[in-house]
């Protein structure tokens, strides 16, 4: 659960760059975190990227949400293998070009997470099927599809097992 119309960046050593990559430049923000000690962590690393002066508040997600939450499915490779082939299932990689070039699934949109909020036109109508390397980008990317009102599950899970369960690949760009 979130709350509906934000960004869901999980706390981590790479909070400020994941943030600092999808959240526009100037935009406002305010922070919100299961307690003060989580809120002060992040304000601590959006000061190293230039971003302070931050509104903020701590608690239980579903009370600071005020009625607003909202949530999308997450699932996982096999759960991709399942619904393989679904009408209006669309395939969104928002990983480096560069990870892309080493291979991807079959049928899938590149769009990485940080170009993404500037580009969500250019991802297809349907249902977003949204992946990264290993969830956290995927995760963040489904928040601002989310955000955006696109109907979206995000896969979490580690790349190596889209191979592993059998989905089709394309192959790896030639050198």
């Amino acid at each position: 659960l979130h709350v509906s119309g934000s960004i869901s960046v999980e706390l981590s050593d790479s909070f400020a760059t994941y943030l600092g990559w999808a959240q526009r430049w100037g935009q406002p923000l305010t922070l919100i975190g299961d307690g003060p000690e989580d809120v002060a962590e992040a304000q601590r690393q959006l000061a190293r990227i230039g971003i302070d002066g931050l509104g903020a508040a701590s608690g239980p997600t579903r009370e600071l949400a005020g009625g607003r939450l909202a949530s999308y499915p997450v699932t996982d490779f096999p759960g991709l293998a399942g619904a393989w082939g679904a009408p209006g299932l669309v395939l969104l990689d928002v990983r480096r070009p560069d990870e892309w070039q080493g291979g991807y699934l079959d049928g899938a949109v590149l769009i990485p997470f940080w170009e993404l909020e500037d580009r969500i036109s250019d991802v297809p109508a349907g249902e977003v099927w949204v992946y990264c390397h290993s969830g956290l980008r995927a995760s963040i990317s489904a928040s601002l599809l989310d955000r955006a009102g696109r109907s979206v599950v995000q896969i979490d899970d580690d790349w190596p097992r889209a191979a592993e369960v059998g989905l089709p690949m394309a192959p790896a760009a030639q050198a």
